[in-house]
């Protein structure tokens, strides 16, 4: 397994797409910058509200972005899972003797990583930007401390089992559209999770995703509901879509 894994991270570091994603990850946290002053330019609200980098990894743009931050880890899917199942890539480890389980969770556990490093460029780009623009906080103290331990475990929690969904995705169908289609299922779930009135039920179930659940946890005096409610279910999602994935691919004929 070991082995697997190694060998799984130099074909990444040696693939295009490597440095591919991890320009555009910066570009996406430049991205960010530029959402971020003209959200705070039209929106007066936030004229009375202390806006520096801790600000950004609770209330603010930091973990909230993998909405969007989902097209970035698409693309990812695309070129180290659909093309390695398209290109027959991934039937090569079973010929050394390795179990179909063994090569696609070592798989799934490289670009789960690949995918948090990615995460923590582009919200280091915007934490830094705003940091430099309004400090990173009013006094670091032990309290403020916990608290951002707190946020940054519960941030990349809900953020990865959010990915976990998309690269699901890749190895059931193995399809390019598919996967691309699905940070854009993501955008339109989260329109309608919030309460409305003509989809009260749908909002309802829709309400425990974790990247919906992730939001709520993530605010400075977040209940302790609503943190567990984001830990059970990211942890949830990471059974279904991990489990599902590998037993798929364990009865599935991979030519």
């Amino acid at each position: 397994m070991i082995n697997l894994i190694r060998g799984e991270f130099y074909k990444l570091r040696k693939s295009k797409y490597f440095i591919g994603m991890i320009t555009l990850a910066f570009a996406f946290g430049f991205l960010l910058m530029i959402f971020w002053d003209h959200e705070r330019e039209m929106n007066q609200s936030y004229e009375s509200i202390t806006l520096n980098g801790a600000y950004v990894l609770t209330d603010g743009d930091g973990f909230c972005a993998i909405i969007l931050g989902n097209f970035l880890f698409a693309l990812l899917a695309l070129g180290f899972i659909v093309k390695d199942f398209k290109s027959s890539n991934i039937t090569k480890s079973f010929v050394y003797g390795y179990k179909r389980t063994q090569v696609l969770l070592s798989k799934i556990l490289v670009t789960m990583l690949f995918s948090l490093l990615l995460e923590i460029i582009y919200i280091s780009v915007l934490v830094s930007y705003v940091s430099l623009m309004h400090g990173f906080c009013d006094s670091l103290n032990l309290d403020t401390i916990l608290a951002l331990v707190r946020i940054i475990i519960l941030g990349i929690m809900y953020n990865l089992a959010t990915v976990s969904i998309i690269f699901m995705t890749a190895i059931i169908t193995k399809s390019n559209f598919c996967t691309i289609v699905a940070p854009f299922v993501l955008i339109i779930s989260f329109q309608y999770a919030f309460p409305n009135g003509k989809y009260p039920y749908v909002s309802h179930i829709l309400y425990y995703l974790p990247y919906i659940a992730g939001m709520h946890a993530m605010v400075r005096f977040a209940s302790l509901f609503e943190i567990i409610k984001c830990i059970i279910s990211s942890i949830i999602t990471f059974i279904i879509t991990i489990g599902g994935s590998i037993l798929f691919v364990k009865y599935e004929d991979i030519k």
